[in-house]
Order: C-alpha cells, then sequence, then structure tokens
C-alpha cells in the first residue's frame, strides 16, 4: 500500500468542517454567534471527525438530516458521517475503518 501523506492541518481540516456544517445547520442557529461545531473532535491516522455543537437542533422530522458528525481526510475529503459520540467504543471503530478506507482509496 501507497504512503499516505497529510496535506492539511487540523486548523485547515476544521474549517473545511464548519463550511460543510454551515450549509447544513446554519438556519438552525438562533444566533449567529453559536458556534457550529464543538471543540472535540476525534483523530485517526488519515482523518479528523468533528461534531455539531449540541445548542444546535433541527426539526425531528424523521430523517434529522442535520444531525451529523463531520468527516475530514487528511487529503481534504470532507463527508458527513453518523455522529457516535455517545458510543465511545462504536466511535473509536468507526474513525479506524473510515480512515483505513480513506488510506485505501487515496482520499
Amino acid at each position: 500500500m501507497k504512503e499516505y501523506i497529510q496535506e492539511i492541518t487540523l486548523e485547515d481540516a476544521r474549517e473545511l468542517a464548519n463550511q460543510v456544517a454551515y450549509s447544513k445547520l446554519s438556519e438552525y442557529r438562533r444566533y449567529e454567534s453559536i458556534p457550529l461545531l464543538r471543540e472535540e473532535y476525534h483523530e485517526a491516522e488519515c482523518c479528523w471527525f468533528f461534531f455539531r455543537n449540541k445548542e444546535i437542533e433541527g426539526p425531528d422530522d424523521g430523517f434529522r438530516s442535520w444531525d451529523y458528525a463531520y468527516s475530514v481526510s487528511k487529503k481534504r475529503n470532507v463527508s458527513t458521517v453518523v455522529d457516535l459520540t455517545n458510543e465511545p467504543e462504536k466511535l473509536k471503530d468507526y474513525i479506524e475503518k473510515f480512515s483505513g478506507r480513506c488510506k485505501e482509496l487515496g482520499l
């Protein structure tokens, strides 16, 4: 397998996650001063996961299309993922698998 070379910093990744979070969450913020993402994040070899600020909640329409975590690969690939912060062991397993997939696909 090819060596995985990180292209961005944690700060770059947080900004990318914030941009996607803005498009998904901004309409549900009561005030613009409320941060979209929590300070908490998780990191694996090839990606970071960032999490929605719990102060921001959208409608419970059955889909909860606003209730995501945000994955940013260390090569700038951004996607939404399941937020498993309430299940730490599953989260740890999930981010490791996701990171492995990023490495495998060169993302």
